[in-house]
């Protein structure tokens, strides 16, 4: 099976890059629809390349004599088909299987009031205007007292999952909230939040308690007892396909030409190699082509005994590394908690084994299970088991690869993010954003502060998530007699260096336009790819303008033709200027009392307290680039000031209440509240 799957990747990502990731290769469907097919049909007949496929290829002997070959292999692929069949149902030592158990229930419930939310349940489900965005908009948010109590079953059964106490019901505990808090929020999606679910799903079909866990110690029928092969064979699938898929999906010339990861050759963790190496250097070869080389490769090395232990060491160093230099929570000690699953089944007793004295009485008991050549035929389910365990494999497999499907999801990158295993290859930055909503009645146009009724602004490089906010606050506006409204959003991204643009065309309303998960969306505005040549000039500028003083500061933008931007120059920002670097423009100073038309490599400057707009007028899109001393806008001054009272209101709970006893206090909040009716009071948010 793992030979099926390994070549059906290899020839889909060989295919793909060759011909685009957009077009679909008919010898990759060819390839996989042969592989499920041929997987299944032999793992339910172990006979089936002897029997239905020499039966379909004997119509003569004329013919049966030209397909000696290609019956030979296919006689050898049911051969290794047999022998995975087999390895399946062997048995297995459970310690090593119970060492990922303990170490990712401890993990996830460190987690759970971290990046799951739980110290912040009151500020994400206790405001009542709050925008959600679940997948399904069916899905909906309990009150916040209930939704305090389906953290704390969820917490409770991470717990149950690290001690082995009734494994099952902990597994159901954990699983069932953790994929309903999921769905409810999409702006919460990355790819490590993916991985823990399918973990905990994984494990819920397991038997991993039958080692170092309470059940074992309350049932002796299970203590020790040797745990199916599959139970490691599915872990070891999911762990390979998360770096070769992440691998491949770094086969991206956005990646692999050194645009997506930028300025972390500084970082403190590339000190040593900052001898003999620049920061350039490091950042190209190091994390781009270092990074894409072990992601492809680490899982097979991880599978060969031989180079099993450098493959540990990299990884190790690898995600130590991920911890240093990136904010994402668990992921880096997930993954690391999950590399010993690669290795022998029975490798904790052996170290319990080398123990001696009082540490050896504390560990748990180091009786080594005779199972090697042992294995049982899978019991009355075995076919439905294996069915199970295909269709898991199936749509792991093509599920990173649906956005063919999943239209409406895709922007300027394909995919729903979250699943595509794409970590770090698209790197976006946010200029600003506009929301607009105009009263159809008087014509009067407002604007609308974005961190209203939202806590993030992963929503606005989503054009789903963009078409849910529109809709959520027009429910908000209803309540204060705003009903006959337009909603226009304006957002202005970078992707990978490029210049800001448009990413929601400003003009189309919202509220009427139309969205499906399955068409794209046609008000989405297109990458101009066609300035991504510029890119490398646009980083010699920027070191240009930096060079001037500490703070200088530089923006390139793009626009298209026939559209315009309004914008401000704050207070306290001198120097303000704009230059023309393709196309043209026209630039009207107060509200278009004096406009001047400028071409390619004109400037001009820009008076501070005062509104510009500045209008694409050539046919083709026009970029140009502001340089200035101080702060950029207005908004970004008052964003700096409310960051800092965030920080130090961070410090203030960090010092007087951990997150572990926020979580404690909700709780026991919302306990009062709903039995006793005491009102709740909210913490200060992070």
């Amino acid at each position: 099976m793992f030979l099926l799957i390994v070549v059906f990747a290899l020839n889909s990502a060989f295919h793909a890059w060759r011909h685009g990731w957009l077009v679909v290769n008919k010898l990759s469907i060819i390839s996989l629809l042969f592989s499920v097919f041929y997987t299944f049909f032999s793992l339910y007949n172990p006979k089936f390349p002897s029997s239905l496929f020499l039966l379909l290829l004997r119509p003569h002997k004329a013919f049966d004599k030209k397909m000696t070959a290609p019956r030979t292999i296919i006689n050898k692929l049911g051969m290794i088909s047999d022998k995975c069949h087999q390895a399946a149902w062997q048995l297995k030592d459970p310690s090593n299987l119970a060492v990922t158990r303990i170490l990712f229930g401890f993990l996830m419930a460190v987690d759970i009031h971290f990046e799951r939310g739980f110290a912040e349940v009151d500020h994400r489900f206790g405001g009542f205007t709050q925008c959600h965005f679940p997948l399904f908009d069916f899905v909906k948010p309990l009150t916040f007292q209930w939704m305090c109590l389906v953290y704390l079953l969820m917490w409770l059964g991470a717990c149950g999952i690290m001690v082995g106490y009734n494994f099952k019901l902990s597994c159901l505990s954990f699983v069932i909230p953790y994929w309903y808090i999921l769905i409810l929020d999409k702006t919460s999606w990355n790819n490590h939040s993916y991985l823990y679910g399918l973990l905990s799903i994984l494990l819920l079909f397991s038997s991993a308690n039958h080692y170092c866990s309470i059940d074992a110690w309350i049932n002796p029928d299970i203590r020790n007892k040797p745990v199916l092969n599959w139970n490691y064979l599915l872990v070891k699938f999911q762990i390979f396909l998360l770096y070769f898929y992440a691998g491949v999906k770094k086969m991206d010339p956005e990646w692999l030409g050194g645009y997506s990861m930028k300025n972390l050759g500084s970082h403190w963790v590339f000190t040593p190699f900052k001898i003999f190496l620049t920061e350039e250097t490091i950042e190209y070869y190091m994390v781009h082509i270092g990074g894409f080389v072990l992601d492809l490769t680490v899982g097979v090395w991880l599978l060969w005994p031989k180079s099993r232990p450098l493959a540990l060491f990299f990884a190790t160093s690898f995600h130590m590394m991920n911890a240093q230099l990136f904010t994402i929570g668990m992921f880096p000690y997930v993954c690391l908690a999950t590399l010993p699953v690669f290795c022998d089944d029975d490798w904790p007793k052996r170290w319990i084994a080398k123990c001696r004295g009082l540490l050896r009485r504390c560990l748990p008991d180091a009786t080594k299970i005779a199972t090697t050549t042992t294995r049982e035929n899978g019991g009355k389910y075995s076919a439905f088991k294996i069915t199970l365990m295909g269709l898991y494999v199936v749509t792991q497999l093509v599920l990173p690869w649906s956005h063919s499907v999943t239209q409406g999801y895709n922007n300027w990158t394909n995919g729903l993010y979250g699943y595509s295993w794409d970590m770090m290859v698209h790197a976006w930055e946010t200029m600003h954003v506009v929301v607009t909503v105009k009263d159809k009645t008087t014509g009067r146009l407002n604007y609308l502060d974005t961190e209203v009724f939202v806590r993030n602004d992963k929503w606005v490089g989503h054009a789903d998530m963009v078409y849910q906010y529109a809709h959520c606050v027009k429910d908000r506006l209803e309540a204060v007699n705003m009903t006959d409204v337009a909603i226009y959003v304006d957002v202005w991204r970078s992707l990978n260096g490029r210049f800001q643009q448009r990413l929601i065309d400003p003009r189309v309303n919202l509220l009427e336009a139309e969205w499906s998960p399955f068409r794209p969306t046609p008000w989405l505005m297109p990458l101009l790819t066609e300035l991504s040549a510029w890119r490398q000039k646009l980083t010699q500028l920027e070191r240009t303008v930096f060079n001037w003083s500490d703070s200088s500061r530089v923006a390139f933008v793009a626009d298209f033709p026939g559209l315009s931007m309004d914008n401000y120059v704050p207070e306290g920002v001198t120097n303000a200027t704009i230059q023309v670097l393709e196309g043209q423009v026209e630039l009207s100073i107060e509200n278009g009392t004096r406009s001047y038309l400028l071409n390619a490599n004109d400037t001009a400057s820009l008076p501070s307290r005062v509104m510009h707009k500045i209008t694409t007028t050539s046919t083709v899109p026009a970029c140009y680039m502001y340089t200035f001393i101080g702060p950029a806008t207005a908004s970004e001054s008052g964003n700096a000031r409310r960051n800092n009272a965030k920080k130090e209101t961070s410090h203030r709970d960090v010092s007087l209440m951990t997150p572990f006893a926020k979580s404690l206090a909700l709780v026991g909040q919302s306990i009062l509240n709903l039995v006793f009716g005491i009102p709740l009071v909210m913490h200060n948010s992070k």
